[in-house]
């Protein structure tokens, strides 16, 4: 997207009023910027603090309405000229117009802001956002939509594919690999429906979802395109209850700089490898000292906070329902002498449920955007001493830091952790202490 939206580009809208000039306050979650016309709560995306703006109703509702960006009439201090030439059609960033620091600010607001709207937390000690060392170039593994031999991700509000060849924010390795990927799609019987390009030690992994189980003929067409690339150093093909692995699918996964895991590519990991290892720092910090302790580490994936806390000396049980994750955890348990490290694979809150009734000094959750509704109720009959949240959706931690606030639990030090520059998207980490 150019600097300035032009007016061309909103007049395209089907839409009798004339553009509103519009001051933007601050920046939302989702991403949109917020400003007020008339006593009434505008959102416009792809602006600034400070813009002052050109902007087209293009949606009304009860005690808000949606915009669409005219033009930028006064720039606020923080806007910047994107990087990638789709901003603005690719709905893979959002905040590519804004400066670093205003990206980082915005995100520790919305994380206090939810807090206090949805969980009625308020005086609540968030901490400014903290980061990795890149913000550009960052991610490690990228998924992408499939139609036909197009890659790309979606249009931005929209369902629609935007095919792509680079991407300012993948790993240089990746944005490599994209024509040898399309050449693997082009050979694949079982279409893919996405496809995961994961970066490797020395080289790349590609994760295919199919829409049929893979077969002879998939494998086939695999095994050749890693016998002629041989940066290519593994792949996994998934679908239809199905799951087919050719050469290594392994992805490094550093969480501290003497420890690092293996895991394969199509088991959950974080996408930032230096912002990944701030967030496991982080979580330790908030845990406190945790030799001796018994703890139970929910939503563990392959064991990014299990290993770092057994290693510790802290006797930790990771529950996870991924198969493939946990696997992986108990493999790198055993390579690394890490006893103290067990996994169980099944759903959160249910296995705690079944758990026998044990004093915890700690649990650890790392539950998806949707949070965990479902759990902390859980939690909180069970009454560890102490409880480290990590979440990827602050609405929802809002929801679950009430429920646990309300069940006798005293909120502690929050920390925001910027894994996703350039978008909206935020980590959190948040203590919370038995009273």
């Amino acid at each position: 997207m150019p600097r300035r939206t032009t007016r061309a580009h909103c007049s395209r809208v089907q839409d009798a009023n004339e553009p509103l000039e519009l001051v933007v306050e601050r920046l939302t979650y989702g991403g949109d910027g917020l400003a007020h016309h008339d006593g009434q709560v505008v959102f416009v995306p792809y602006v600034a603090p400070g813009d002052r703006v050109r902007a087209r109703i293009v949606e009304r509702r009860p005690g808000f309405a949606r915009a669409e960006l005219c033009d930028v009439v006064g720039e606020g201090h923080a806007r910047t000229a994107p990087r990638c030439p789709l901003f603005g059609r690719c709905g893979g960033c959002q905040w590519q117009h804004l400066a670093i620091p205003a990206q980082r600010a915005a995100k520790t607001a919305i994380v206090a802001e939810q807090l206090a709207r949805l969980g009625g937390l308020r005086d609540v000690d968030v901490r400014p956002a903290r980061s990795g060392d890149d913000a550009w170039g960052y991610r490690a593994r990228i998924t992408l939509l499939v139609e036909g031999r197009r890659l790309g991700f979606r249009r931005a509000r929209s369902n629609a594919l935007v095919e792509i060849d680079d991407c300012a924010i993948a790993d240089p390795a990746l944005v490599a690999h994209l024509g040898i990927t399309r050449e693997w799609v082009a050979r694949l019987r079982a279409a893919p429906n996405r496809l995961t390009l994961a970066r490797a030690a020395d080289g790349v992994v590609l994760v295919a979802d199919t829409r049929r189980s893979p077969g002879p003929t998939d494998v086939e067409a695999t095994e050749d395109l890693l016998a002629r690339h041989a940066s290519v150093r593994g792949a996994v093909l998934s679908g239809a209850g199905a799951r087919i692995v050719v050469g290594d699918p392994h992805v490094p996964v550093p969480l501290e700089p003497d420890l690092q895991l293996e895991v394969p590519a199509d088991a959950f990991t974080q996408v930032n490898p230096s912002a990944n290892l701030l967030l496991v720092a982080t979580v330790l910090e908030l845990a406190g000292g945790v030799a001796g302790w018994r703890v139970l580490d929910l939503y563990c994936g392959a064991g990014n906070f299990t290993l770092p806390l057994a290693r510790r000396g802290a006797d930790v049980l990771g529950i996870e329902r991924s198969e493939p994750a946990v696997a992986a955890g108990r493999a790198n348990a055993a390579r690394l002498g890490i006893p103290a490290a067990r996994f169980l694979r099944g759903a959160a809150a249910p296995e705690l449920a079944r758990l026998p009734a044990e004093a915890l000094d700690l649990v650890v959750l790392d539950p998806p955007r949707a949070g965990a509704a479902d759990l902390v109720p859980l939690l909180v009959a069970r009454r560890p001493r102490r409880v480290v949240y990590v979440s990827c959706d602050p609405a929802t931690l809002a929801r679950d830091a009430g429920v646990l606030v309300a069940g006798g639990y005293r909120p502690g030090r929050v920390q925001p952790i910027d894994l996703f520059p350039h978008t909206y998207h935020i980590e959190t980490v948040a203590e919370f202490v038995l009273k």
